[in-house]
């Protein structure tokens, strides 16, 4: 999943959407609006959809690790 596919289209839910790709798509939305614009995670409706999916499936941990290290969150080590 790419920064393009966001917000999710209509034709590719984020229901469908593999845990992997939420996890990374949850990562770029922490990256790219993270530090100044913290504000912004905390009222738009898509990030408060994408942390409703996180947490239905249970992939909590994966995101608690993506505010903890962005880069190698939910990653296999190398």
């Amino acid at each position: 999943m790419t920064a393009a596919n966001w917000p999710p289209l209509d034709h590719y839910p984020i229901a469908e959407w593999k845990d992997d790709e939420l996890i990374d798509q949850y990562r770029y939305v922490k990256a790219e609006f993270g530090g100044d614009e913290s504000d912004y995670l905390d009222s738009d409706e898509n990030v408060a959809v994408l942390l409703k999916e996180i947490i239905q499936r249970g992939l909590d941990d994966l995101a608690e690790a993506v505010e903890d290290e962005p880069a190698a969150a939910g990653r296999e080590p190398v």
